[in-house]
Protein backbone atom coordinates (compact mmCIF):
# COMPACT_ATOMS: atom_id res chain seq x y z
CA UNK A 1 0.00 0.00 0.00
CA UNK A 2 1.50 3.64 -1.04
CA UNK A 3 0.12 6.98 0.31
CA UNK A 4 0.14 8.41 -3.46
CA UNK A 5 -3.45 9.54 -3.30
CA UNK A 6 -2.94 11.94 -0.97
CA UNK A 7 0.43 13.13 -2.13
CA UNK A 8 -0.83 14.29 -5.22
CA UNK A 9 -1.48 18.11 -4.37
CA UNK A 10 1.74 20.50 -3.68
CA UNK A 11 5.63 20.08 -3.12
CA UNK A 12 4.65 21.18 0.46
CA UNK A 13 1.67 19.27 1.02
CA UNK A 14 3.51 16.13 0.37
CA UNK A 15 6.24 16.78 2.60
CA UNK A 16 3.72 17.04 5.58
CA UNK A 17 1.89 14.06 4.75
CA UNK A 18 4.96 11.91 4.66
CA UNK A 19 6.20 13.45 7.84
CA UNK A 20 2.31 12.80 9.55
CA UNK A 21 1.78 9.67 7.96
CA UNK A 22 5.92 8.34 9.28
CA UNK A 23 4.92 9.85 12.96
CA UNK A 24 1.45 8.32 13.07
CA UNK A 25 3.07 4.83 11.63
CA UNK A 26 4.11 4.42 15.43
CA UNK A 27 1.09 4.14 16.71
CA UNK A 28 -0.41 1.62 14.65
CA UNK A 29 -1.87 -1.82 15.75
CA UNK A 30 -2.63 -4.61 14.69
CA UNK A 31 -6.23 -5.88 15.00
CA UNK A 32 -8.39 -9.10 13.81
CA UNK A 33 -11.88 -8.37 12.02
CA UNK A 34 -14.06 -11.34 11.88
CA UNK A 35 -15.65 -11.21 8.01
CA UNK A 36 -17.81 -13.46 6.26
CA UNK A 37 -16.04 -16.99 5.47
CA UNK A 38 -14.78 -16.29 1.57
CA UNK A 39 -15.06 -12.32 1.48
CA UNK A 40 -11.73 -12.09 3.14
CA UNK A 41 -10.57 -10.58 -0.32
CA UNK A 42 -13.31 -8.06 -0.30
CA UNK A 43 -12.97 -6.71 3.28
CA UNK A 44 -8.95 -6.23 2.96
CA UNK A 45 -9.54 -4.39 -0.41
CA UNK A 46 -11.81 -2.16 1.25
CA UNK A 47 -9.70 -1.92 4.58
CA UNK A 48 -6.62 -0.59 2.02
CA UNK A 49 -8.67 1.26 -0.41
CA UNK A 50 -11.78 3.17 1.16
CA UNK A 51 -11.05 3.67 4.77
CA UNK A 52 -7.71 4.10 3.88
CA UNK A 53 -8.94 6.92 1.84
CA UNK A 54 -10.89 8.27 4.53
CA UNK A 55 -8.79 8.21 7.50
CA UNK A 56 -4.98 8.49 5.62
CA UNK A 57 -1.88 7.69 7.82
CA UNK A 58 -4.79 5.70 10.35
CA UNK A 59 -5.04 2.29 8.18
CA UNK A 60 -1.54 0.61 7.69
CA UNK A 61 -1.00 -2.80 6.10
CA UNK A 62 -3.21 -5.68 5.77
CA UNK A 63 -2.71 -9.29 6.26
CA UNK A 64 -4.48 -12.77 5.06
CA UNK A 65 -2.19 -15.69 6.47
CA UNK A 66 -2.13 -18.65 3.76
CA UNK A 67 0.02 -21.49 3.15
CA UNK A 68 0.77 -23.47 0.26
CA UNK A 69 -0.55 -26.82 0.48
CA UNK A 70 0.40 -29.95 -2.16
CA UNK A 71 -0.91 -32.83 -3.17
CA UNK A 72 -0.74 -35.55 -5.79
CA UNK A 73 -3.65 -37.02 -7.42
CA UNK A 74 -3.98 -39.32 -10.08
CA UNK A 75 0.45 -39.03 -11.08
CA UNK A 76 -0.45 -35.23 -11.33
CA UNK A 77 0.90 -32.73 -8.71
CA UNK A 78 -1.17 -30.17 -7.43
CA UNK A 79 -0.19 -26.84 -5.43
CA UNK A 80 -3.14 -24.48 -3.90
CA UNK A 81 -3.17 -21.91 -1.13
CA UNK A 82 -5.17 -22.24 1.72
CA UNK A 83 -5.99 -19.56 4.32
CA UNK A 84 -4.60 -20.19 7.87
CA UNK A 85 -7.46 -18.19 9.49
CA UNK A 86 -10.29 -18.65 7.28
CA UNK A 87 -12.91 -16.20 8.43
CA UNK A 88 -10.05 -13.71 9.66
CA UNK A 89 -8.16 -10.35 8.27
CA UNK A 90 -5.20 -8.89 10.09
CA UNK A 91 -4.89 -5.14 9.57
CA UNK A 92 -3.12 -1.86 11.33
CA UNK A 93 -4.68 1.08 12.58
CA UNK A 94 -4.12 3.74 14.43
CA UNK A 95 -7.90 2.62 16.12
CA UNK A 96 -10.55 5.54 16.62
CA UNK A 97 -14.24 5.69 17.74
CA UNK A 98 -15.02 6.47 14.00
CA UNK A 99 -12.94 3.53 12.57
CA UNK A 100 -14.44 0.99 14.58
CA UNK A 101 -17.93 2.16 13.75
CA UNK A 102 -17.32 2.31 10.00
CA UNK A 103 -15.85 -1.32 10.32
CA UNK A 104 -18.51 -2.97 11.39
CA UNK A 105 -20.95 -1.37 9.51
CA UNK A 106 -19.17 -3.02 6.52
CA UNK A 107 -20.72 -5.23 3.90
CA UNK A 108 -19.44 -8.95 4.73
CA UNK A 109 -17.96 -7.94 8.29
CA UNK A 110 -19.36 -9.50 11.79
CA UNK A 111 -17.01 -7.38 14.04
CA UNK A 112 -14.09 -8.24 16.22
CA UNK A 113 -13.96 -11.09 17.70
CA UNK A 114 -14.09 -12.40 20.29
CA UNK A 115 -17.62 -10.20 21.17
CA UNK A 116 -18.78 -7.71 18.87
CA UNK A 117 -18.85 -5.30 22.04
CA UNK A 118 -16.36 -2.55 23.17
CA UNK A 119 -13.52 -1.77 22.49
CA UNK A 120 -11.23 -3.91 20.58
CA UNK A 121 -8.37 -5.21 21.39
CA UNK A 122 -5.28 -5.34 19.32
CA UNK A 123 -3.25 -8.35 18.83
CA UNK A 124 0.43 -8.64 21.03
CA UNK A 125 3.70 -8.34 19.28
CA UNK A 126 4.69 -11.89 20.01
CA UNK A 127 1.44 -12.98 18.46
CA UNK A 128 1.50 -11.38 15.68
CA UNK A 129 5.28 -12.32 14.77
CA UNK A 130 4.05 -15.65 15.05
CA UNK A 131 1.25 -15.31 12.43
CA UNK A 132 3.86 -13.20 10.07
CA UNK A 133 6.53 -15.85 10.15
CA UNK A 134 3.77 -18.45 9.24
CA UNK A 135 3.07 -16.34 6.08
CA UNK A 136 6.82 -15.22 5.14
CA UNK A 137 7.76 -18.94 5.23
CA UNK A 138 4.75 -19.96 2.67
CA UNK A 139 7.64 -19.49 -0.39
CA UNK A 140 10.27 -21.46 1.49
CA UNK A 141 7.99 -24.82 3.18
CA UNK A 142 5.18 -26.04 1.51
CA UNK A 143 2.90 -28.18 3.01
CA UNK A 144 2.46 -31.44 1.09
CA UNK A 145 -0.74 -33.45 1.09
CA UNK A 146 0.08 -37.35 1.06
CA UNK A 147 -2.98 -39.59 0.79
CA UNK A 148 -1.43 -42.62 2.48
CA UNK A 149 -0.71 -42.85 6.19
CA UNK A 150 1.32 -44.97 8.70
CA UNK A 151 0.59 -48.54 8.08
CA UNK A 152 -0.62 -48.69 4.82
CA UNK A 153 1.42 -51.23 2.07
CA UNK A 154 2.85 -49.35 -0.53
CA UNK A 155 5.26 -50.24 -3.54
CA UNK A 156 7.74 -48.19 -4.70
CA UNK A 157 7.87 -46.84 -8.35
CA UNK A 158 10.90 -45.34 -9.11
CA UNK A 159 14.57 -45.12 -7.18
CA UNK A 160 17.00 -48.08 -6.65
CA UNK A 161 13.66 -49.68 -4.52
CA UNK A 162 11.65 -49.60 -7.64
CA UNK A 163 9.12 -52.33 -7.18
CA UNK A 164 9.62 -52.96 -3.70
CA UNK A 165 6.91 -53.39 -1.85
CA UNK A 166 7.01 -51.93 1.95
CA UNK A 167 4.87 -50.78 5.14
CA UNK A 168 4.77 -46.98 5.72
CA UNK A 169 6.42 -46.81 9.20
CA UNK A 170 6.49 -42.16 9.19
CA UNK A 171 5.36 -39.64 7.70
CA UNK A 172 7.18 -35.88 6.92
CA UNK A 173 4.81 -34.01 5.26
CA UNK A 174 7.00 -30.84 5.07
CA UNK A 175 9.44 -31.93 3.67
CA UNK A 176 7.50 -34.30 1.06
CA UNK A 177 9.21 -37.23 2.54
CA UNK A 178 7.99 -41.14 3.46
CA UNK A 179 9.56 -43.48 5.88
CA UNK A 180 9.34 -47.14 4.71
CA UNK A 181 9.90 -50.54 6.25
CA UNK A 182 11.10 -53.08 3.73
CA UNK A 183 11.65 -57.04 4.50
CA UNK A 184 15.25 -58.02 2.93
CA UNK A 185 16.78 -61.11 3.14
CA UNK A 186 14.36 -61.77 6.19
CA UNK A 187 15.66 -58.80 7.76
CA UNK A 188 13.49 -55.14 8.35
CA UNK A 189 15.06 -51.99 6.87
CA UNK A 190 13.20 -48.66 7.32
CA UNK A 191 14.53 -46.32 4.20
CA UNK A 192 13.26 -43.14 3.70
CA UNK A 193 11.73 -41.94 -0.12
CA UNK A 194 10.43 -38.68 -1.63
CA UNK A 195 6.35 -39.47 -1.65
CA UNK A 196 6.51 -39.20 -5.20
CA UNK A 197 8.32 -42.42 -5.50
CA UNK A 198 5.56 -43.81 -3.61
CA UNK A 199 1.90 -45.29 -4.48
CA UNK A 200 -0.25 -47.38 -2.29
CA UNK A 201 -0.96 -51.43 -2.97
Amino acid sequence: MTVEEPLANTDNGADEVVAESEEENNNFKWYVVHSFSGYEQRVAKFLEGQLFRRYPGRIGKTLIPTEEITHRKNGKEYTREKKLYPGYVFVELEISDEIIMDIRAMNNVSGFPPMNRGKPVPLTDSDMKKIQGQTTGVSDKKIIRIQFKVGQTVRVTDGPFRNFTGVVEAINAERGKVRIIFTIFGRKAPVEIDYKQVRIV
